[in-house]
């Protein structure tokens, strides 16, 4: 347990508040060309150990944290929602993922779709501008999207959504657990919103925004690559 939270002390108050205070008091005293570059290099690394705050909450959701289900909980629910990821939601529906990896009907996250079922566009983005486009937007919004509409997801046959606790992803002993990641999502967004009117959107476009982003794209590509197989003729 205590080597489990020295990882998350390292994480967030020796590298996330390092790289955040290094940006705020720094960058604004050097030449405009080099602020420039300090805020992209701010980005890339604050991104990438917001990635390895992200994987810390996906262990807490596979009870790898420690000991105590509570303890694993209340640590990835934090972790995650200041992420803005519905702790609660992404873990029920991620063990089912687990517990049904490569099948057509029943796999969670990036089911393959028979050509028959394929969209009438995709003959059109089958080359190379159409397939850097879909790889463009699969790392910035395929993870919002996946939570929001369930794109990419199982098929259901209804609506799903990783935000509505009624949604046919959950069953009634999940659905508190949901309304409880919705609530600490909404409390991350309210706070972040505020931030916004103190400092202003572009502040917060910088120092929160753009690594989530980065966060985001990590996540989509490293999934994309465990769950993608290549084939040799």
């Amino acid at each position: 347990l205590l080597r489990s939270f020295s990882y998350v002390c390292y994480m967030t108050k020796k590298l996330v508040f390092l790289f955040y205070y290094i940006a705020t008091s720094c960058f604004h005293l050097l030449p405009s060309p080099f602020s420039y570059l300090g805020w992209s290099v701010y980005w890339i690394l604050q991104g990438c150990v917001c990635t390895g705050v992200w994987v810390i909450a996906h262990e807490c959701g596979h009870h790898a944290f420690s000991d105590y289900q509570w303890v694993d909980d209340t640590v990835g629910l934090i972790l995650h929602s200041t992420l803005l990821v519905p702790y609660f939601s992404w873990k029920y529906s991620h063990r089912r993922h687990h517990s049904n990896t490569g099948s057509l009907e029943r796999d969670e996250v990036f089911v393959p779709k028979p050509k028959s079922k394929l969209s009438w566009f995709t003959k059109y983005l089958n080359n190379p501008p159409g397939r850097v486009m879909t790889l463009v937007i699969t790392l910035t919004l395929g993870w919002p999207l996946y939570l929001a509409f369930n794109v990419s997801g199982r098929p259901y046959d209804r609506f799903a959504c990783h935000y509505d606790p009624h949604g046919p992803i959950y069953n009634d002993r999940e659905r508190l657990q949901i309304y409880i990641s919705d609530v600490c999502v909404i409390a991350t967004s309210y706070i972040l919103y505020r931030v916004a009117l103190a400092q202003g959107l572009v502040w917060l476009t910088c120092v929160y925004g753009v690594p989530l982003l980065i966060v985001n794209g990590f996540l989509v590509l490293i999934t994309y690559l465990q769950h993608t197989i290549t084939s040799e003729f």
